[in-house]
């Protein structure tokens, strides 16, 4: 199964270190593949006002654009990106800030996935409140976010 990690590198994600939180759970989501907790095949994505996937594995280290966080982000580009029937799995790391208009498309394509396509992790202690459902997780809920949702029984 694929499993875009998709990382929000949008400006406020600069603030706080919010990227080297990111950098963590996407770090330790890689861990949980590797040692048998789930099973997938991890494609790494970053996010802001465009869409890069990278050619990564997971020996490597990130990128360094994973963590240099600039541009606005722009939800238009990530439902460009996977459609409303993406090929694998999304795991998104972000902290939420968008525009109102970003938030209200966002939920709308968030309604046209299939059931549990989309985790949502949110970085950083000043997430979007808003940003809500029960494919919203914190951080530090990161492993409950996981559990069974990569073997396909997570609700």
């Amino acid at each position: 199964m694929l499993i875009y990690l998709v990382w929000d590198t949008s400006g406020s994600m600069a603030e706080w270190g919010k990227h080297l939180v990111a950098r963590g759970v996407a770090r330790a989501t890689e861990q949980y593949l590797r040692l048998g907790y789930g099973r997938g095949e991890i494609k790494l994505v970053a996010w802001s006002n465009e869409v890069r996937l990278f050619d990564w594995h997971a020996d490597e280290e990130f990128p360094l654009e994973m963590l240099i966080s600039k541009n606005p982000g722009d939800v238009k580009a990530l439902i460009t990106f996977f459609g409303t029937e993406p090929s694998g799995k999304i795991l998104l790391l972000t902290d939420g800030f968008w525009s109102q208009a970003d938030a209200r498309e966002f939920q709308r394509w968030k309604e046209c996935l299939k059931a549990n396509m989309l985790r949502v992790i949110k970085i950083g202690a000043d997430a979007n409140p808003q940003l809500k459902g029960k494919e919203v997780f914190t951080a530090e809920d990161f492993f409950a976010a996981l559990n069974e949702w990569l073997e396909g029984r997570g609700a």
